[in-house]
């Protein structure tokens, strides 16, 4: 069986040892390397069905993201979140993500027509 890894920082415990790191953090950086991330202790255990809602998982795509880390729930897949696909509804969501009203910023799915698109200032 595979080892188990940290879900926030993504060490295993042979790493953790290996490289006699004490902390649970994400360093970030590029000419200065600093901590960007830093939690209490490591996160070995799954997630639990209520941390995962309030991800916005759906119910019936629990057991796909239990053991994702922490930066990959940023990520979920638009079919498996409660809002679904989060398509751009603004003229400032076009200018910040230069997509076409309607289209989703997650899968790049585009809205079959405008009625399913609210639109916004």
């Amino acid at each position: 069986m595979a080892e188990r890894s940290c879900l926030q920082c993504g060490e295993t415990p042979a790493s953790l040892k290996l490289n006699d790191i004490d902390i649970c953090g994400i360093a970030g950086g590029y000419e200065y390397v600093e901590l960007r991330e830093l939690w209490p202790r490591h996160r070995w255990a799954d997630w639990k069905d209520s941390e995962l809602a309030k991800f916005g998982v759906k119910p019936e795509a629990y057991d796909k993201y239990r053991r994702a880390s922490l930066f990959d729930l940023e990520y979920v897949d638009c079919a498996d979140l409660i809002t679904g696909c989060i398509r751009i509804v603004t003229k400032a969501d076009v200018e910040l993500f230069d997509l076409k009203i309607g289209t989703c910023i997650g899968c790049g799915n585009v809205a079959p027509s405008a009625e399913e698109v609210p639109v916004g200032a």
